[in-house]
């Protein structure tokens, strides 16, 4: 049986909401997953000792199967540059095969909103609730597929702007 602080018996992402090591730094990081969408909710500052938790969770979302990612900001106070790229990593590797990538959710005209606009993460959407973050990634990740198209290709038209929902 493996350890339970983990949760890797269940296949939960490592460490996440664990006291035990501290791997997190300053910051209280908790994931939630349903229908193949996680939502991670940060507390405190993701700074550079949390870089390396917080790829080893968006790998994990990306290899456990999800098809987007919310990750609600409104409570960080301070999130590391390299904390920002990996979210911009992790969201092309989910276009890529034809997810919708990750939305972010942060408080409109906050500092945070500032420092990911002045980002390479600025082309993630951004979204000012959770609610509002999720329902956009299951819009589609469940749009039906197009006759004659690939589902990757209808949902990177969708994504674009360029797509039809059929009804």
């Amino acid at each position: 049986m493996g350890d339970s602080d983990t949760g890797r018996e269940h296949r939960e992402p490592p460490l996440v909401g664990s006291a035990a090591s501290d791997p997190w730094g300053s910051a209280s990081v908790c994931s939630r997953t349903a229908g193949g969408v996680m939502l991670v909710e940060v507390e405190g500052e993701l700074d550079a000792p949390a870089l390396r938790s917080w790829t080893e969770l968006l790998n994990f979302a990306i290899t456990g199967g999800a098809t987007g990612v919310t990750i609600d900001l409104r409570g960080c106070g301070v999130i590391d540059m390299g904390c920002l790229s990996t979210l911009v990593v992790a969201s092309g590797r989910l276009r890529e095969r034809g997810d919708p990538g990750i939305n972010l959710v942060m408080t409109p005209g906050s500092a945070m909103e500032r420092r990911v606009g002045a980002s390479s993460a600025k082309g993630l959407p951004g979204y000012s609730s959770a609610g509002e973050a999720l329902r956009s990634l299951r819009e589609v990740a469940y749009t039906p597929r197009a006759p004659g198209r690939p589902d990757s290709l209808l949902r990177r038209e969708i994504l674009r702007g360029q797509g039809r929902r059929r009804t």
